[in-house]
């Protein structure tokens, strides 16, 4: 919570205040603008600064999630645009260093409340004051593909926020609505992409909630049902991906070849070839003047300098920072959503099952999207807080176990006597 009643004096949790005012500026970025930076920036600095001791503690314990940044900034080394690299770098950097100190500061249940709150506030804007771009509801944010990537990571915060029971009812009243009109609006959106996508993360979300009813012989079998499901999955979209990907988006009126992305994952392809290792460099080739830029930008009626990816985490990172770089990455990725299934599995409950669904969907939209990592940006701060909450846990839960070892080493027939009543 961020303020508490004790007795007749009102606590601010000013951590939390400060954690949730950063998050909630890149949330709202649409409506800000370069406010939202200034303001991520202010709070996060604090954030930092007010609790010192706690920040140092927190990088100490989770320097490896900083190795990705160092490696950005290192880069400048051979990009061909250094001063561009080493500036966003050091962006880079300052975005995930205040996501490591929000895990040491915060509570998953507070965060989830502020995300909800921050995110709440961008739809109800969305749906007084957004605009429709044609057929499709661009909301507050430009266009439908970021509205869509707003509500549809609203939809899974909403959905866990029903379950949280230490809640204020009238918040998750609110939830429940929330999840209710999440489904309308990305309809109005128009984004096969994140319909299919939030479907299989919000069952996600209710299988974490329910296997808190189990025991855990039960959580066990489930957990091996979904292993086998995702490996029966996967196996289907290797083998037949591309084919089934074309049938789903020429259903729905969409362009099979994904607008041309098929073409900018060639281009990528060509120049990870190129320089496997190190990349181009932290953001080194989406920049005004560099020849393929310009020729992409070109092809596909974008402004130049404007911005723009490969639509592709995976080939768009590579590009920059090379296979070592990327390593770093699905280091962060699947390791964050590895280790979250099996924290959520032991431990479930609502933040515990939000942000397994957010990872989730960060991995199924990583192959057609690039949300990460980049500098403030509040997906790429949830990969690192996701990562370090969930290996939190589960070093928690090994050092109950090894404590509960160890009681009943000490004293095996009162242990016995425990198992048998």
């Amino acid at each position: 919570m961020m303020m508490r009643n004790q007795g007749h004096r009102l606590t601010i949790n000013l951590a939390a205040v400060l954690a949730i005012a950063a998050l909630s500026a890149l949330v709202l970025n649409a409506l800000l603008g370069t406010l939202a930076a200034l303001v991520f920036m202010l709070c996060g600095g604090l954030l930092i600064v007010t609790n010192i001791h706690q920040s140092f503690d927190s990088v100490m314990r989770w320097w490896v999630v900083l190795l990705l940044p160092a490696f950005c900034l290192l880069s400048a080394l051979w990009s061909q645009y250094p001063d561009q690299t080493l500036r966003y770098g050091l962006q880079l950097s300052f975005t995930l260093l205040v996501a490591v100190v929000i895990t040491g500061r915060l509570s998953t249940t507070t965060l989830m409340r502020g995300l909800f709150v921050a995110y709440a506030i961008g739809v109800v804007a969305s749906v007084v004051i957004g605009k429709n771009g044609g057929a499709a509801w661009f909301g507050i944010f430009g266009s439908k593909n970021a509205f869509a990537a707003h509500m549809a990571v609203f939809a899974l915060i909403a959905v866990a926020m029903v379950a949280d029971r230490g809640a204020h009812p009238l918040l998750r009243l609110a939830a429940l609505g929330g999840a209710l009109i999440s489904g309308p609006l990305l309809l109005l959106a128009q984004s096969a992409g994140a319909i299919l996508m939030v479907v299989p993360c919000v069952a996600v979300i209710v299988l974490v909630l329910l296997a808190g009813r189990l025991s855990p012989p039960q959580k066990l079998f489930v957990a091996a049902f979904v292993a086998i499901a995702l490996a029966a999955l996967a196996l289907l979209i290797v083998t037949a991906g591309n084919t089934l990907l074309s049938d789903v988006l020429e259903g729905s009126g969409k362009d099979p070849t994904l607008t041309g992305r098929t073409d900018l994952w060639a281009t990528g392809l060509s120049f990870i070839a190129e320089r496997p290792l190190q990349g181009l460099g932290y953001r080194a080739f989406w920049v005004s003047g560099f020849a393929p830029a310009e020729e992409l930008w070109a092809m596909f009626l974008v402004q130049s300098g404007a911005g723009f990816n490969f639509h592709n985490t995976y080939i768009s990172n590579a590009v920059e920072i090379g296979l070592i770089g990327l390593s770093l990455q699905i280091l962060i990725i699947y390791g964050g959503a590895f280790m979250s299934a099996a924290y959520a599995m032991a431990r479930p409950n609502a933040p515990n099952a939000m942000l397994l669904g957010l990872q989730v969907l960060m991995i199924l939209r990583s192959f057609i999207e690039v949300e990460v990592f980049f500098e403030f940006s509040v997906r790429s701060i949830m990969a690192v807080c996701t990562f370090i909450y969930a290996a939190q846990g589960l070093l928690m839960l090994r050092a109950e176990a090894r404590v509960r070892a160890q009681e009943a080493s000490r004293f095996p027939y009162l242990h016995k006597g425990l198992i048998d009543a």
